[in-house]
């Protein structure tokens, strides 16, 4: 649990914080750590950041992501698997509907974000995020982006490194742009534990689905007091 927490404090940190910046003598941003090294703010390659593939696989989610969380705000939501994603309430924000944690793997945290914002195309929706993550990490590298088809749904597949307080996250997720917004499934890890968990971090976004938002509300029921015991009257002689 003491490893959750500095992961969720690190990941509110990427949105607040940011290391020491500076210059080179070309005029390329680098950012500077506390252990005395540096990377390029963005070492992302330039054929990367401009151009999408198209991946003709289709995407199904996992047989085991039975539960499903409907979105409040757009038509969307995600499946998951109730048994080794848990919701907590650990991070907050105005676009972050759900937070989710891995019980086989705490180090391992999902994410489904919605906004009401209408964007024409997931290419702008695209250049849009790369410009908010490059503003608010430390460090960004773009390692892939293309389009898949997910439950029969149309979206952009993003993985990327995002630095914050000098520990490296991976990232993957989609996005999916709806009539009125868009809505994205994330998931990350430390950077060097990406890789061996793949597969979970898979079938977790492949849980995204389009379906009507949802209208549920949540009722508060006190439980009544104890009915009152009467003692009983006492025999007075006389």
């Amino acid at each position: 649990m003491k490893k959750l927490i500095i992961l969720t404090i690190l990941l509110f940190s990427y949105y607040t914080e940011a290391q020491t910046k500076a210059l080179t003598d070309d005029g390329k941003e680098v950012v500077l750590f506390e252990n005395g090294t540096w990377k390029f703010v963005n070492e992302s390659d330039a054929k990367t950041l401009e151009t999408i593939a198209t991946n003709d696989h289709i995407f199904e989610k996992d047989k085991n992501a039975s539960f499903l969380l409907k979105s409040k705000k757009l038509n969307s939501g995600i499946y998951f698997d109730p048994k080794i994603w848990k919701t907590t309430s650990l991070l907050k924000s105005p676009y972050l509907e759900y937070t989710f944690l891995n019980s086989e793997n705490e180090g391992i945290i999902g994410m489904f974000i919605s906004e009401s914002l209408e964007i024409p195309t997931l290419k702008n929706l695209k250049d849009l995020q790369v410009s908010l993550i490059e503003k608010r990490a430390d460090y960004f590298k773009l390692k892939e982006s293309e389009y898949r088809t997910v439950n029969g749904l149309k979206v952009l597949y993003m993985r990327y490194i995002a630095n914050t307080k000098g520990m490296d996250f991976e990232y993957e997720g989609y996005f999916y742009l709806t009539e009125e917004g868009y809505s994205s499934v994330l998931v990350y890890s430390l950077q060097k534990y990406f890789d061996q968990n793949k597969s979970k971090l898979d079938a977790f976004i492949n849980g995204i689905v389009k379906t009507e938002k949802s209208t549920a509300t949540v009722e508060v029921y006190e439980t009544p007091p104890p009915p009152m015991q009467v003692a009983p009257k006492k025999k007075i002689k006389q």
